[in-house]
Parts: structure tokens; sequence; C-alpha cells
């Protein structure tokens, strides 16, 4: 797996980073690890530039509830462990 150029140029350093939804694609590699909220508006997974997303029509994207994983307490980090588990490994 390797990591966007976009990524590296932009995204690597503390902080938040917001972008528009039409360059998501140059922002998205081999898997997408999606922290989502299911009480807003999610309706971008919806768009054409999201199901474009190789990663997405290739069923690659990984699901974190975030109300599930506010903390990194060690009862949350197992939690996440399983789900990369899954989300990396299932079908290999």
């Amino acid at each position: 797996m390797n990591m966007p150029e976009k990524v590296e140029e932009l995204a690597l350093e503390a902080g938040v980073h917001t972008f528009s939804l039409e360059v998501l694609p140059e922002f998205a590699g081999d898997y997408v690890v999606l922290s989502k909220n299911p009480d807003v508006d999610n309706s971008f997974m919806e768009t054409e530039v999201w199901n474009n997303i190789p990663a997405v029509s290739e069923e690659r994207v990984i699901e974190i509830n975030t109300k599930a994983s506010t903390y990194s307490d060690p009862i949350t980090l197992d939690y996440l462990l399983g789900i990369f588990e899954e989300g990396f490994l299932a079908g290999n």
C-alpha cells in the first residue's frame, strides 16, 4: 500500500485538513479508512465522485463509527485493531 502523493505533500503534518469532495480521489489510497458519524449528513457517500474512487468501487472502505472510537483508551484501541484486522486482512 503506497501513500498517495497528495497525502505526502499536504496531510502529514499535525492538524485538521479540509478539502472539497472533488479532490477527495487525489487523497484516497488503496484503502479508505472512513471515520463516520451516523448522526450527521453522509450524503457525500452517494455521489459519483465518492463511488468512482477505486477503493470505494472495489469495496476497500473500512468504516469506523466515530461515536464508538472517540478516545485512545485500551478498550477503544482493541476495538479499532479488530476493525483494521478485518478490513485489511479479510480476503488475504
